[in-house]
């Protein structure tokens, strides 16, 4: 598994396009995005070894932060 799919994932996509680029997290209506889309980015996250987590990024990693909370 690699960062480079979660990047790729139409769902994470989303979150960032709504998000200016991981800037406002907190205007992102979290109901529009797929549960299953959803379900599949953190099931790809979490797949990832810790120092594929660690290398990520802010922006991944708040991605990420965003929809564990949200879901």
């Amino acid at each position: 598994m690699t960062i480079q799919a979660i990047k790729n994932h139409a769902t994470y996509k989303a979150v960032l396009k709504d998000s200016f680029g991981g800037v406002m997290y907190n205007v992102a209506n979290a109901e529009k995005y797929s549960p299953e889309g959803v379900k599949q980015v953190l099931t790809l996250w979490d797949r990832l070894t810790e120092n594929q987590k660690g290398v990520a990024g802010g922006i991944m990693k708040g991605t990420i932060n965003f929809l564990k909370e949200e879901f």
